[in-house]
């Protein structure tokens, strides 16, 4: 992906594909670490995300007595080898954390999953059991929510170049042709890639920017709007001209893009929550974001918790999950930054970014909606994404038979959940 293979945080490539670390499907049972010697996890927090969450572990080790072992996963591959193990009885890993609910549903209702709905209160976190539940058991368990509050910049390369937050659309449009003619800026707004996604994340800031957007979201999760919607039309009609005017800079793993971004290259990056934590970012002070003009709302995703049914010592895994996903093991995370826990009973003080804290803050403020493609999984979230890396190649490309393509697959998504 992009021009650079090495691995840069979450969501990326596995960083043992050059002889590192070196991933076993089946890791917990046969041929793997037993549950004996210690409980394995598995997700796909990389380089700077898996020192911050090694550190989580430390305090889980701590406070259980038990020996816990981290092995990175890229998305695509945690979704298909969990998938392939559990259908032949195997636990990949003791804990598997997943970045999507509608992941969690599916391998709840097969009966891969333990239910964890007894090791937290849905009144004391940021989310409800809803969100992972199944004829009323709840198989997974919330820690870090990832928010994607809007375009990232450097207040520093404002202030030099008399530069302002847009107070409507017409200024944004504005804003990056400001930013457009300024010598050694690439483009104004970076393209990030990861399987097609954060570019997913930029089209559904169009959405909520749209009239009741935030309905509209739920209504497309929900299956009860259409992606041929006049305003999921008219969003991507959006991109498309911004594209078009040459204002998105090329395609590259969303890693590298945060180099690109720091050096003021491509000053305005919409990313998430996680941004702060990240190796490239030199001076996390030097932050701010605005939300895109006209939403009213944040996406927010969160990480999920499970214990496979086929985990060797189930009881001991959930200890573990407990544990980590308690307000003392997420402020751990939560102190070292670029991290919004969703364990209410965090201290604010534990952020150490007024950044975060602001993010934090606003979130409070508008209305929050899942991750789209996070929320409806495949074969939707693949579509999605390989459509949008389509737009990125030929922005002139007529959008209405693009997004009447994704609505049969919106449907027949969710058409699968109902059944």
């Amino acid at each position: 992906m992009g021009e650079n293979n090495a691995p840069i945080g979450r969501r990326t490539v596995l960083r043992g594909a050059g002889g590192g670390l070196v991933v076993l499907t089946g890791l917990g049972s046969a041929g793997g670490v037993s549950a004996q010697e210690a409980i394995t996890v598995t997700a796909v927090w990389t380089d700077d995300e898996e020192e911050d969450f090694l550190a989580v572990v430390d305090y889980a080790e701590d406070e259980t007595g038990l020996e816990i072992s981290y092995a990175p996963r890229d998305t695509e591959t945690l979704l298909t080898e969990t998938l392939m193990d559990y259908e032949v009885g195997v636990a990949t890993a003791d804990i598997v954390v997943l970045p999507t609910e509608g992941r969690v549903q599916r391998d709840g209702a097969a009966g891969h999953l333990e239910p964890l709905g007894d090791l937290w209160d849905e009144d004391d976190y940021a989310t409800d059991y809803s969100a992972v539940e199944v004829d009323g058991e709840v198989y997974a368990a919330p820690f870090g929510g990832d928010i994607k509050p809007g375009f990232w910049y450097r207040p520093s390369f404002f202030d030099e170049h008399d530069l302002e937050e847009p107070e409507d659309y017409d200024e944004f449009v504005d804003l990056l042709d400001e930013i457009d003619d300024i010598d050694g800026v690439e483009a104004p707004l970076a393209s990030g890639n990861g399987d097609g996604w954060p570019l997913s994340d930029v089209a559904e800031a169009f959405i909520l920017r749209q009239d009741d957007g935030a309905e509209l979201q739920l209504d497309l999760i929900e299956g009860d709007a259409s992606f041929t919607d006049d305003r999921v039309v008219t969003a991507f009609e959006e991109l498309q001209e911004l594209l078009e005017e040459g204002y998105f800079s090329e395609v590259r793993d969303f890693g590298v893009q945060y180099e690109f971004f720091w050096e003021n290259e491509i000053p305005l990056y919409f990313m998430g929550s996680w941004t702060p934590a990240f190796g490239a970012i030199e001076d996390p002070e030097d932050l701010d974001y605005f939300m895109l003009p006209g939403s009213e709302a944040m996406v927010t995703s969160i990480n999920w918790f499970t214990v496979p049914a086929y985990a060797p010592d189930v009881d001991a895994a959930t200890d573990a999950v407990e544990a980590i996903i308690s307000p003392d093991g997420q402020e751990v995370w939560t102190e070292r930054g670029g991290f919004v826990p969703t364990a209410l009973d965090v201290p604010d003080d534990a952020f150490d970014l007024e950044v975060m804290q602001d993010i934090s803050e606003q979130a409070d403020e508008v209305e929050l909606v899942p991750d789209l493609d996070d929320a409806l999984g495949d074969p939707f979230q693949a579509e999605f994404w390989s459509q949008l890396l389509g737009l990125w190649a030929e922005p002139e490309q007529d959008v209405e038979p693009m997004l009447e393509s994704l609505d049969d697959v919106l449907q027949e998504t969710v058409g699968e959940d109902e059944t």
